[in-house]
């Protein structure tokens, strides 16, 4: 370091005037120092006549020392800027300091945006104003560059938020229809099925009647099915803004346990869990209760009837997002093929079991709502890994 600051001293005094202006010592400093400023200066009488121009000026403007000496600071303004020019003399009659905006012509006729700063002093009797010139023209298309994006930003923001809510109004009047639809359809489905339970199918005498009404019975059966289960996942949807609250996956877990305990006990399952690397999670309770059943009954029903059935659910923590895993060693499916197809409403990839095929849907929905990712990993007959990451990284 030592080494390094002896270094640049040395080279320091072989050139002791380097990048500075030499001043006359013999000669007026204060005059010189004018003259040298890279600041433009100028100073000029309380009638706008100009007195002095230091080179800086000189250099900005385009003109020789004598053009300015014998020009006043009118001329060396665009014609719409002298009115404003006559108001900032006047005000300088009553304020000690300004800062002025402005603008200036150079000699080949360009013009420049500036900021004047006046300071007024009396020489003698004599009253002069000395203007430093800062030619600010890159600032000012910069700002108003950036005036522009921020316009444009704006714009585009609205846009957004005109079309958001247009989309909004139309969720709802499609929330709307889909609650009246399906709400309007359950009371005449019910009296269908109502109705076609209480005919004696014995009264048919002829047979192809009575497939004939055996199919009418099950489209019917399905269609009341149908429609409760739309009411169902409307009713879901009706919960996606609940509040969040602080839950344990053991009491959650504890819970579904109690409620499916017959359906554990039948498929005589094994459950295997461990919620101790991430205990707890702030989440809406029906949410999270709504995620693991399904996943639970689903492992349950989808099943190896050739294997004793084995369920592992586990939490982790990854960069601040709680996954849940659930694994089980059932039937299993093409993951590759059926990703997509398994979250559809009405969609089921195993039909020998009773379902309604909203399960995962509404899985789904959930995570999607707290901007997580559901993971799947399965092959035929090889079970089923669910990683559902429950909030947004």
């Amino acid at each position: 370091m030592a080494k390094e600051k002896n270094k640049f001293q040395n080279a320091s005094s072989l050139n002791p005037g380097k990048d500075f202006q030499k001043i006359d010592v013999e000669g007026d400093i204060f005059k010189q120092i004018f003259k040298y400023s890279t600041i433009p200066t100028l100073v000029h009488d309380i009638t706008m006549n100009i007195i002095n121009a230091n080179d800086s000026l000189i250099e900005e403007l385009g003109y020789s020392k004598d053009e300015l000496l014998n020009k006043s600071v009118f001329d060396l303004h665009p014609e719409d800027e002298i009115k404003h020019s006559h108001v900032v003399l006047d005000k300088m009659k009553h304020e000690e300091r300004m800062f002025v905006e402005t603008c200036f012509k150079r000699k080949d006729g360009s013009v420049f945006i500036a900021e004047a700063t006046p300071c007024k002093y009396l020489v003698g009797d004599k009253p002069i104003i000395h203007v430093f010139i800062q030619n600010i023209t890159s600032r000012k298309k910069a700002e108003q560059k950036l005036k522009n994006y921020r316009k444009a930003l704006e714009e585009e923001v609205n846009k957004v938020k005109l079309q958001s809510k247009e989309i909004k109004l139309r969720n709802q009047e499609l929330k709307e229809f889909a609650f009246i639809v399906a709400h309007d359809l359950k009371a005449p489905a019910t009296n269908l099925s109502t109705l076609t339970s209480m005919i004696d199918t014995d009264a048919f005498t002829d047979q192809q009647n009575r497939e004939l009404f055996d199919n009418l019975k099950k489209s019917i059966n399905q269609l009341h099915k149908t429609v409760f289960t739309l009411n169902d996942v409307i009713n879901f949807k009706a919960t996606l803004n609940n509040r969040s609250e602080s839950l344990k996956f053991e009491n959650i877990f504890n819970g579904i346990k109690k409620s499916i305990a017959e359906q554990i006990k039948t498929s005589n399952a094994t459950l295997r869990t461990d919620f101790s690397k991430c205990p707890i999670i702030v989440y809406p309770h029906l949410h999270l209760k709504s995620v693991m059943h399904n996943l639970l009954v689903n492992a349950i029903k989808y099943r190896d009837p050739n294997k004793a059935l084995i369920i592992e659910v586990k939490t982790t923590k990854l960069n601040g997002r709680v996954c849940l895993k659930v694994k089980d060693n059932g039937l299993g499916f093409d993951a590759s093929k059926y990703r997509k197809k398994m979250f559809g409403l009405f969609k089921r990839l195993h039909t020998h079991v009773e379902g309604k095929g909203i399960g995962m849907y509404i899985v789904k929905t959930i995570i999607d709502t707290h901007g997580g990712e559901i993971v799947v990993k399965s092959k035929p007959y090889e079970g089923a890994l669910f990683k559902v990451y429950l909030n947004e990284k």
